[in-house]
């Protein structure tokens, strides 16, 4: 009776095991006990372990922080993104640059999507920026595979005198298939590497839609206390729909993948309506 009352609750990995169990069994033990017994509780159980004994870091994935990753760069070392569904790297390097002094209206930061034709443009703000200080990012370089070797060397020219305040941000889709290479091995080495994949529990999603927005945002609205509840529902529904990415992308009329621009546009139309009415 005792153990079919465990079985029957529903967090049993935190109820105590009958028998004695519960002081004679290790919380490793427990872990093996929960896969033969019950299974379905088992991811919630090594969540749990894996916190205890590594770490909440290990569990729960944090915003991630554009300022630290700047910190590590220099005028001789690109930052390298890789594309997920639902990232986009450009508001983390538009707002850091704002931050910094560096936007287009300065004149000193420009934002390329690479294509047929985006050759020279882009290896003429490189030179500009190397020679006279700015940040360029190239988008979607995995379309100009043929192209990047002669990036990669006219970084190496570039960099050995570049100016101190020159970044160059380069973004790139992995390839299908792990075995492909659409990217020189050399330049990757080269770079700062940022995989910044969207996780796929509702908590870190949450926690990663809500570190968009800033008091400064929340307050900017005539009515702070509507925008900040309306707002974190906004987030909620953005966390489920981004979680549920693991069953492929799903939109209304077609496959569309959500990502942190989209809630953005969000916010702003929630923030006008509120303003307006």
């Amino acid at each position: 009776d005792d153990w079919s009352a465990w079985f029957d609750v529903e967090k049993s990995e935190t109820a105590p095991l009958p028998s004695g169990y519960e002081l004679s069994l290790t919380p490793f033990d427990k872990l093996i006990f929960l896969r033969a017994i019950r299974p379905d509780r088992l991811m919630h159980s090594m969540s749990e372990f894996i916190g205890k004994i590594m770490g909440s870091e290990y569990v729960s994935q944090k915003p991630f922080n554009m300022k630290s990753t700047y910190d590590e760069t220099s005028n001789k070392t690109p930052v390298f993104f890789v594309l997920f569904a639902g990232v986009d790297p450009t508001p983390w390097v538009e707002n850091l640059g704002k931050d910094l002094g560096i936007s287009a209206e300065n004149k000193n930061f420009v934002n390329i999507s690479m294509g047929q034709g985006q050759e020279s443009p882009a290896e003429g703000m490189v030179k500009k920026f190397a020679k006279e200080g700015g940040w360029v990012m190239l988008q979607n370089c995995h379309l100009m595979s043929s192209w990047v070797p002669k990036l990669e060397r006219l970084l190496e020219v570039v960099t050995e005198n570049a100016h101190k305040n020159f970044r160059c941000f380069i973004s790139a889709e992995p390839p299908p298939i792990a075995s492909w290479r659409n990217m020189p091995e050399s330049l990757m080495q080269s770079c700062i590497k940022v995989a910044n994949e969207a996780p796929s529990d509702i908590k870190s999603n949450l926690i990663r839609a809500w570190d968009n927005f800033s008091p400064d945002t929340i307050s900017s609205c005539s009515k702070p206390k509507e925008f900040k509840a309306c707002l974190f529902s906004l987030c909620w529904f953005h966390a489920i729909v981004c979680g549920r990415r693991r069953f492929g992308q799903q939109g209304w009329s077609r496959k569309y993948s959500f990502n942190t621009g989209d809630l953005m546009i969000c916010a702003n139309v929630l923030n006008s309506y509120l303003d307006s009415n």
